[in-house]
């Protein structure tokens, strides 16, 4: 069968960190008229190469894209392409050539215990598990645990180890980073040093505030939990362009089935703490090699 050929690719992806706020910031990327957003954020076209099966037809993944021919960047984010290694960095060169990568980091204690609760928010851990007992099956993981779809829910601590996976993206594609803390706190500003990397006018960034579009909820009615996962799931494309109907509706299912997500308190192991600081020192040099719009305070404190 001949390779199709006809119909939009994206040009800039999203491309990590899960828990770091690639949510708002694709929101709001996607509101400028220069840059055309994925029907749905996260695709997921590419993920298959990282756990070594075969990806979805090339007609599927344009078919995201139908709409942003006019736009100057076309963009989708799926977070957990930062794991992907050589397999997914292959498949996404050999389709895409060499779109601009952009990350987002956040201080990785912060995104570990984000991270945790997140996946019992999705019923992906028991809702009884404990920070300290997740961490004693997650810090023994290493990388060959990204290919491992049952491990999937664990990666809270592998996963903030951004220093591991960050080289081999900026080896092969134009990349740049932002910190979830300075997204957060000086939305403006960064936003315009991203539109100067990608080449656009920054006036339509001005003014814009930081949305909060992926919040962790505990559930009261896990069934019903699980059929919300679902239809938010089929209902995306829609809620994307409508963000006021998206806001209102999860409001209102929060009212009927939600109940506020406790901070997830407790130590970390101090073996995990020396494993996050060794990595923190070594990405601190790979930013400052790769220009980064500014050093996070927890990598220069």
């Amino acid at each position: 069968m001949p390779a199709i050929t006809e119909g939009p690719l994206p040009n800039l992806l999203l491309a990590g960190f899960p828990k770091t706020g690639t949510t708002s910031l694709f929101a709001l990327l996607a509101r400028h008229p220069e840059i055309g957003g994925s029907r749905v954020k996260e695709t997921e076209y590419f993920l298959p190469a990282r756990y070594g099966e075969s990806m979805g037809p090339q007609s599927d993944y344009r078919g995201l894209f139908a709409g942003t021919e006019q736009a100057l960047l076309r963009m989708e984010a799926t977070p957990a392409y930062a794991y992907g290694g050589a397999p997914l960095l292959d498949a996404v060169e050999s389709l895409l050539g060499k779109p601009k990568v952009l990350f987002t980091i956040r201080e990785p204690i912060a995104r570990l215990r984000s991270y945790y609760r997140a996946q019992q928010a999705r019923l992906r851990i028991p809702i009884e598990m404990t920070l300290a007992e997740y961490v004693s099956i997650s810090a023994p993981l290493g990388r060959e645990a990204l290919s491992d779809h049952s491990q999937d829910p664990y990666l809270g601590v592998i996963g903030g180890m951004y220093s591991e996976f960050i080289p081999e993206w900026s080896n092969r594609f134009d990349v740049r980073i932002v910190a979830f803390e300075e997204l957060t706190s000086n939305t403006s500003e960064v936003l315009g040093a991203l539109a100067d990397w990608l080449g656009i006018d920054a006036a339509p960034f001005i003014g814009l505030e930081l949305p909060h579009d992926n919040p962790s909820v505990l559930y009261r009615r896990k069934r019903l939990q699980k059929a919300a996962l679902a239809i938010n799931s089929r209902l995306e494309p829609i809620l994307r362009k409508h963000p006021a109907i998206k806001t209102k509706t999860r409001a209102a299912y929060y009212r009927v089935n939600g109940r506020p997500m406790p901070k997830a308190d407790g130590d970390i192991d101090s073996e995990v703490l020396e494993r996050f600081k060794a990595a923190n020192t070594l990405l601190a040099k790979q930013l400052s090699e790769l220009g980064a719009y500014k050093m996070p305070p927890w990598l220069t404190e």
